[in-house]
């Protein structure tokens, strides 16, 4: 028969000490201890191994003439929770408990019961016990035994007398033959998850109350925040892992640098692309780690974006700098990502090669189908289908021009060909451009509007520099419909290095481009296909010259539209220094 009565209930009066009883079996210790007393007298000593652990720790008895009051056995509790915390590891809270619980709840019988992963049923963990209370290894359903209960009601269970007989649940039969009588189960629970539950047991003259409850939940609440701390730390132990594998076997070199300028992580990719140990390198600071200037100079600079970077065996590498944050928005420092391009970058030099050459070799033979059409259009009167055919040619001709010219123009601007930069006033530039553009603005009515500084010196190759500007705002001008408007703003801003850049943006109210064309607007020969662009006329060409040309000032350019919005480019250059 078991007799049970709620929580809230009086605990019965502690009975004599009995100095008979002895502490059951503790996991993964050899030999046993008498139990310190219930109550604590004078002459007591409170000493201890270490500061985690006390020199005896075994069952609270009850005592005659004293007992240890519920202030010295929270105290307990606290330092038990506290040691619970020392570690991460699971193995770690069963251990504590099971050496410790018993100075704050008196028991011969310890045991956590947790939920199985499909949370059909438990399994019970006995971390302190007697000999003879061995339970079954088995999956007990959640309406078997008083931890099912606690946990199938979310209510704690205590047991006067746990009595061995028919009908008894088989965890209670096993408790009760080792001669346990007094029950206390605790649910533990995570929010509203139930996780498992605590489970003391102990042999008369030993029976529990409500200041006994009291601990056992404040210990039942202690293991789950450490389950659950167990579980972030598993969780980021994981991620971890799982992200230095990822690192460890890609061919692209990973440089992370913290807000403090230490080299936070170094993969094993950079040692045959920078010719540096990452474990020698790992947590300095980059200035003194690292002494090949390019790179140390891309860190410096802090600039988001993809860049060539020579590597110090003549390979070329393509750098993408990141900023790093967490999801809340805290930085964590600045990565830089290599990756081997070499390969890609001969292929492209030889067909840039092939290129060149064919468009040198065509440019005559156009120039001469030119001039051959404009004569004999203008011969003197002939049949008007002669005279259409023969502009149909010219006009035909001086396209494969355009087209040849512009290929020639890039080339020469990634050959280094080009003239010399020199310091160049960008605002004047942006005047000149606009005056160019203006005239075939008006006849569709579209206004140009400027916001300007009062300076922006830029380093760079002044004809090209126009060139660029004036195919962005005639790009405007050709895409936006009639009553539009065209607005060019540049502003001044300052680098993490000191230095200086001018943002200069080009906004249309024009027909704007697709998501699916944005990544390619800057390719060569490539236009975006639609009714709305059927009509305009183009090479393709021009974004890939602007691209050339503001990549080779040491700048970049993006764009970024909305289908039927508009559409706006921006070029960022970095200010001329005096």
């Amino acid at each position: 028969m078991v007799r049970r009565h709620e929580p809230q209930l009086p605990a019965a009066p502690p009975p004599p000490r009995d100095d008979g009883a002895r502490a059951g079996h503790l996991p993964h210790r050899q030999g046993r201890c008498d139990p310190p007393s219930h109550g604590r007298g004078p002459d007591r000593s409170r000493s201890r191994r270490s500061p985690a652990r006390r020199a005896c720790a075994g069952p609270l008895r009850a005592d005659a003439g004293a007992r240890v009051s519920q202030a010295e056995r929270l105290t307990r509790a606290s330092e038990i929770l506290i040691e619970l915390f020392r570690s991460p590891v699971p193995t770690h809270f069963f251990q504590t408990l099971g050496d410790r619980a018993g100075e704050a709840v008196p028991s011969h019988y310890l045991a956590v019961c947790l939920q199985d992963p499909e949370k059909s049923g438990y399994l019970v963990h006995s971390l302190a016990s007697v000999d003879e209370a061995s339970p079954a290894q088995r999956v007990f359903s959640l309406d078997e035994g008083l931890p099912g209960r606690a946990m199938s009601t979310g209510k704690p269970y205590l047991v006067d007398e746990l009595m061995a007989e028919d009908g008894v649940d088989d965890l209670e039969g096993v408790l009760a033959a080792a001669g346990l009588r007094a029950v206390l189960v605790v649910p533990i629970r995570r929010g509203l998850e139930m996780l498992g539950a605590l489970l003391f047991a102990a042999r008369p003259p030993i029976r529990y109350g409500d200041d006994d409850l009291q601990i056992a939940q404040l210990l039942a609440s202690g293991l789950s925040a450490a389950l659950e701390t167990s579980l972030a730390y598993q969780g980021a132990s994981d991620e971890r892992s799982t992200l230095g594998a990822v690192l460890a076997s890609t061919a692209d070199a990973v440089l992370m640098q913290n807000p403090a300028g230490l080299i936070l992580l170094a993969n094993a990719a950079v040692r045959p692309m920078l010719g540096l140990a990452p474990e020698s390198i790992t947590g300095r600071p980059l200035l003194e780690a690292i002494d090949y200037a390019p790179l140390r100079d891309l860190f410096v600079a802090g600039r988001e974006g993809i860049s060539d970077l020579p590597l110090p065996d003549g390979r070329i590498a393509q750098a993408s700098l990141v900023r790093v944050t967490t999801p809340f928005g805290e930085p964590v420092g600045v990565a830089v990502i290599l990756r081997d391009i070499t390969l890609l970058k001969n292929m492209e030099q030889m067909k840039n090669d092939f290129v060149n050459t064919v468009s040198h070799d065509l440019k005559g033979p156009i120039t001469v189908i030119c001039g051959l059409a404009d004569l004999m259009r203008m011969a003197g009167p002939g049949h008007p289908a002669l005279v259409e055919r023969c502009q149909g040619i010219r006009d035909t001709a001086q396209h494969m021009a355009d087209l040849v010219t512009g290929l020639l123009d890039i080339g020469k601007i990634e050959a280094g060909l080009d003239s010399a930069r020199e310091p160049v006033d960008l605002v004047a530039t942006i005047g000149e451009a606009l005056r160019m553009v203006k005239p075939r603005a008006e006849p569709k009515n579209i206004e140009l509007l400027v916001e300007l500084p009062d300076e922006a010196i830029v380093s760079a190759v002044g004809i090209r520099l126009r060139q660029a500007l004036i195919n962005l705002i005639d790009n405007g001008v050709k895409y936006t419909p009639a009553g539009g408007r065209v607005t060019v703003v540049a502003a001044r801003s300052v680098l993490a290095d000191g230095g200086e850049m001018v943002t200069v943006r080009v906004t249309d109210t024009g027909i704007g481009i697709a998501a699916k064309d944005l990544s390619h607007v800057f390719d060569k020969f490539y236009r975006v296909k639609s009714r709305a662009t059927r009509d305009i006329a183009g090479t393709g060409l021009g974004l890939a010259i602007t691209r050339t040309i503001v990549e080779a000032c040491g700048g970049r350019i993006r764009v970024d539209s909305v289908e039927g919005s508009g559409t706006t480019f921006t070029l960022e250059l970095p200010l001329a220094r005096s």
